[in-house]
């Protein structure tokens, strides 16, 4: 699971960075302040998803925070300005969350099994 995360993280960032550069730069282009800075708060997303792919398999806990704050950025975003594109990305970073979470509990019970094979 945490690999799975690691690997769909990675991917849709570039998806999401580009098309937030795309609106951002469009927005400062037309002089129109909330797309300009919906597409602003796009490329912080995607930032996040990376932070968010870099800890998926050693600290997947902290993994699933961060895809967490994406998912809340990405959909208050999307639902109060005219990237409306931010909650489809704001609902994916949440289900990579969950995904991160159930990483967690599988990474867990590895250690557990593996301590209990040394004894």
């Amino acid at each position: 699971m945490r690999i799975a995360v690691l690997i769909i993280g990675l991917c849709l960032t570039m998806i999401v960075g580009l098309q937030s550069c795309a609106i951002a730069v469009g927005g400062r282009m037309a002089a129109d302040k909330a797309t300009s800075g919906g597409g602003a708060v796009g490329v912080l997303v995607a930032f996040l998803f990376i932070l968010g792919s870099a800890f998926a398999l050693g600290l997947p806990r902290l993994s699933a925070g961060i895809f967490l704050l994406a998912g809340v950025l990405g959909l208050i975003t999307g639902s109060t300005t005219v990237f409306k594109d931010m909650n489809i990305w704001g609902g994916i970073a949440l289900i990579l969350s969950v995904m991160a979470y159930l990483g967690s509990r599988e990474l867990r019970r590895k250690k557990e099994v593996s301590q209990v094979a040394a004894r």
